[in-house]
């Protein structure tokens, strides 16, 4: 596993329509066929992070506690930055999800701080920032155990229907054909 976590025992309130990762159950929201593949989150793809975010829901923030794998290093030592980039996207994301929000990056900006060091235990953090109808601000942060920022984050992401942005590749998935690759674009 290439994102080594000890999941801690509490569970969310969300917890009886996520999976481990925070993704919603794609049955329970009509996208059944679908399946969940994410490159940062996803417990089932051995390529990836396999982060595991837990919510505050009253601070509404999310907090994921993992290590990074050498197969991850950029500069000797540390991780990738492409890879600090994606954990801090997750983070971000993740608050989405916790408000029953699905949304899709627009924009994010990181401040790369410290070096980021494998095999170590770190703390990924993300929060809500504010709200403009569609919009939502989130920021996020990788620590150390701590409390050391090693990198922060600000993100745009916009809320789409995921009904209608994800029936097509659903329809494929159960017609067992594969297509051109569409590209939504995001408004807002």
């Amino acid at each position: 596993m290439a994102a080594n976590q000890d999941r801690p025992a509490g569970k969310s309130k969300r917890a009886a329509t996520a999976d481990p990762s925070g993704h919603l159950r794609a049955s329970e929201n009509g996208w059944t066929g679908l399946q969940h593949n994410c490159f940062g989150c996803s417990p089932d793809n051995a390529n990836g992070l396999q982060l595991h975010f837990e919510e505050d829901t009253e601070a509404v923030t999310v907090h994921a506690e993992f290590s990074i794998a050498r197969r991850f290093e950029g500069p000797p030592g540390h991780v990738h930055g492409g890879i600090i980039a994606t954990i801090l996207d997750e983070a971000m994301g993740k608050v989405n999800r916790q408000k029953g929000v699905v949304a899709l990056t627009r924009h994010m900006s990181i401040d790369f701080l410290h070096p980021v060091p494998l095999n170590v235990p770190l703390r990924a953090k993300g929060w809500v920032v504010r709200q403009e109808g569609r919009k939502h601000f989130h920021a996020g942060e990788i620590l150390t155990p701590e409390g050391k920022v090693l990198a922060r984050s600000t993100g745009v992401f916009i809320a789409i229907d995921p009904q209608a942005m994800f029936e097509k590749y659903r329809n494929r998935i159960l017609d067992k054909t594969d297509g051109p690759v569409e590209t939504a674009k995001l408004k807002g």
